[in-house]
């Protein structure tokens, strides 16, 4: 009875003798590298490929232009631009304002008061919605005649201040912004509250014997011992942001007069509805590259950490 698991151990022993190491480490990773190979290299290759044809989508030729739809966006697709810009300043709000406000909830919510868990939560509710219910409570919130902002400025006496938020070219983008911002705050004031909650107190007592203020504090020992969370913040932050898509499609759908589009909405507003679906892949292959230039640092320094 005991001869046997013997030797299936021996067995075992000179099997993992026979075979290299990397190669036992190829057939345990070649199931989930089939997987994604599958699921994620084979669709973006072919985007990449459908990029350098003009096709309609439905027709079953496709006519080869190599890199002249990438040469139309640059030089004559006015919206792109308008896209691109949009994106490219979503990008750097995103950045400085959605980061700021978490950080400055995360400083506020670290102190030890009654009721700091309710406020954590509460703070940090938008950011389980999706941006497609964050467009549709926060559209009612503009409208015209009966959303909350305009009523609030009518009551207190402010109707010079009332606007059409949404339809107004000059701060529809503004205003979806806002929108995005009370979302997006929820998670960096997670991240942040997480990175201080690892700070040894001792090191904060430290510096307040020494006499430093409160500011003094904050920027030469709490700020640099959340370097590692800001780095991460700062990478998740900036993909997201260039992903901007649901919030502007269910608010503004681009409009008006495109002033909101971004490459996300302009992307699939190419695709589907004006049927160019090798402009639209060529949009898609930019941001890709464009996200990139974030996702490579991140993850190199997530690896080597």
């Amino acid at each position: 009875m005991t001869s046997i698991p013997v030797d299936m151990k021996a067995g075992s022993q000179t099997m993992r003798r026979a075979l290299p190491q990397s190669l036992v480490a190829w057939l345990f990773l070649a199931p989930a590298a089939v997987i994604f190979a599958v699921v994620l290299i084979y669709p973006m290759t072919y985007s990449a490929w459908l990029s350098l044809f003009q096709w309609d989508g439905v027709s079953p030729n496709k006519v080869w232009v190599g890199v002249e739809n990438y040469v139309e966006l640059f030089t004559a697709n006015r919206v792109f631009w308008i896209a691109l810009k949009n994106n490219v300043f979503w990008s750097l709000l995103s950045l400085v304002i959605p980061t700021g406000i978490g950080l400055g909830l995360a400083l506020l919510l670290n102190t030890a008061f009654r009721g700091s868990s309710f406020f954590r939560s509460v703070f940090y509710f938008p950011a389980i919605l999706s941006m497609s219910i964050v467009g549709l409570i926060w559209s009612w919130m503009y409208h015209p005649t009966l959303g909350l902002i305009n009523q609030s400025l009518a009551a207190i006496g402010l109707t010079g201040l009332e606007n059409n938020w949404l339809s107004d070219p000059s701060i529809a983008l503004y205003s979806v912004f806002v929108a995005a911002t009370w979302h997006n705050a929820g998670l960096p004031m997670l991240l942040f509250l997480a990175g201080l909650q690892t700070i040894p107190k001792e090191v904060m007592e430290a510096s307040r014997i020494d006499g430093a203020t409160r500011l003094q504090s904050f920027w030469f020992v709490t700020f640099p011992m959340l370097r590692e969370t800001t780095m991460v913040v700062v990478a998740i932050t900036a993909i997201n942001s260039l992903k901007v898509y649901d919030i502007i499609y269910v608010m503004t759908y681009g409009g008006p007069a495109n002033r909101t589009q971004v490459l996300g909405t302009w992307m699939y507003f190419l695709t589907y509805n004006h049927n160019e679906v090798g402009l639209g892949t060529a949009i898609a292959v930019i941001l890709f590259g464009l996200t990139l230039f974030f996702a490579i640092p991140y993850t190199r320094h997530m690896v080597r950490n």
